[in-house]
């Protein structure tokens, strides 16, 4: 089943988005006490606030490394197992059971999924624009980007 996007996901908008935002420090504490409890390490890409449009963890637990997504737009998070431009969505439950109910956290299977403009009604004519212009691939790729 498709998941159905909320407006201005794409972070794109005329100043008249309802997005909540995200709770990051929340999300960090949660993924430097999972690499802890691993025995693993943990640390962060932070954009400018534009660019990318989420938050980044990168967590290395021995010889294996994922990437953690945070929306700034949000409480969304993604898993990939490969870094930016080619992201590769996972399932970690391990880790996404620690993040409180606030957080909605697509399996992997929605984030991957191939992304299909007309099964979104709710998203905005910017958000539509945008999209129609950098021609995502998945669902992943609309929530999570480079876009500016």
């Amino acid at each position: 089943m498709t998941l159905i996007l909320p407006e201005c996901i794409t972070g794109f908008s005329y100043s008249d988005c309802p997005a909540p935002g995200s709770d990051i420090e929340t999300f960090e504490n949660i993924c430097l006490d999972f690499a802890s409890q691993k025995g693993g390490t943990c640390f962060f890409i932070l954009g400018d606030g534009v660019t990318p449009n989420y938050e980044q963890a990168n967590i290395r637990i021995g010889e294996r490394t994922i990437y953690v997504l945070l929306s700034h737009l949000y409480p969304v998070i993604g898993i990939s197992k490969l870094e930016p431009f080619q992201y590769e969505y996972i399932d970690v439950p391990e880790l996404t059971d620690l993040f409180p109910d606030t957080y909605q956290i697509p399996s992997a299977a929605e984030l991957n999924e191939r992304f299909d403009l007309s099964l979104q009604p709710f998203l905005s004519e910017v958000d539509r624009m945008q999209i129609e212009y950098w021609n995502p691939k998945t669902i992943g790729n609309v929530i999570f980007h480079y876009w500016d």
